[in-house]
């Protein structure tokens, strides 16, 4: 990749599941803005714990330049302790009054959420839906305003992106039914902000909401654990049904009994693709709205082949 001599910004986005690895990316940019959207769950097989995430997610400071800025999820207690640190200048964004960037109005449709923020009259949207997208979209503010973009200006560019393929896309279904689907990757962080997101989106009446998931990989032996506590993100009068998919799934099964009537809760192993896939569209109506989410490695986007 060769960067032109004319370039003014550029955008890197710091992938890592490793420690070292980001303190080595920090060290080849020296960036004069970093930016921590979330620390979350992924990769915890590797790391053992969100701390030991949080400090190698913090190593994007490593080499921050002096008069840089540290952009970072407010809500989150980890980055604060570590941000407090840092010598450079710091602005946090999230859903907290004390948050430098904070909404102050919050609605989810089905293809889009719209939004305020605390010190401007600008109104957002952004053509995804859920609150972590909209945390997103305030670390993008954030990070827009560092480099002297309007609010207008930024309010236009959120409007019209175009999101990154197999995240929250919405499909239709052979039965009608509208069909969210969000198969790239998985881990608890994920599936609990797109649960609540899917929760949100407003049903037709007598429509239904129907979760399918598949197993979140690379968890490591924390992986019971982390499928088990995804139940207390699952209500029956909120999602509906549920579908679960794959060994480490059997985990949520057993944790959601007596929670959920036997009737509306679904469980396959990865040999059982083919059942699924029958019970599903047989038990599908047009006015059910229908999330898909797993790893990529459990091949959802064949259920959602079958579906379409």
């Amino acid at each position: 990749l060769e960067m032109k001599p004319n370039t003014e910004i550029l955008v890197l986005e710091m992938g890592m599941d490793r420690p070292g690895q980001l303190h080595h990316l920090s060290e080849l940019t020296h960036p004069d803005v970093a930016v921590i959207t979330m620390i979350g769950e992924a990769h915890i097989e590797f790391f053992g714990s969100r701390d030991k995430i949080a400090d190698a997610k913090m190593e994007i400071t490593d080499f921050l330049r002096e008069d840089g800025e540290f952009i970072f999820n407010g809500d989150e207690p980890l980055l604060q302790e570590r941000a407090e640190k840092l010598d450079q200048a710091k602005a946090t964004f999230g859903f907290r009054d004390e948050d430098t960037v904070h909404a102050t109005g919050f609605k989810s449709y089905m293809h889009h959420a719209t939004f305020t923020v605390n010190d401007s009259e600008q109104k957002f949207s952004i053509p995804m839906i859920g609150k972590h997208n909209v945390s997103n979209a305030m670390a993008a503010i954030s990070v827009g305003r560092h480099f002297g973009e309007s609010d207008e200006e930024i309010a236009s560019s959120l409007s019209n992106f175009t999101p990154t393929a197999n995240r929250m896309e919405w499909e239709k279904g052979d039965a009608g039914e509208s069909i969210m689907s969000d198969i790239y990757n998985s881990n608890p962080t994920a599936v609990r902000a797109v649960l609540t997101s899917f929760g949100q989106v407003e049903i037709k009446d007598g429509g239904r909401r129907i979760a399918v998931l598949g197993d979140m990989l690379e968890l490591g032996k924390k992986s019971p654990e982390l499928h088990a506590g995804l139940a207390d993100t699952m209500d029956p009068q909120i999602i509906n049904e549920v579908y679960l998919y794959g060994s480490e799934m059997k985990n949520l099964y057993d944790a959601l009994q007596g929670k959920y009537e036997p009737e509306h809760l679904h469980y396959y192993t990865q040999e059982q693709t083919d059942r699924m896939i029958d019970d599903l569209k047989n038990d599908i109506k047009s006015d059910d709205i229908v999330v898909l989410k797993g790893s990529h490695g459990m091949h959802l986007e064949n259920v959602l082949a079958r579906l379409r």
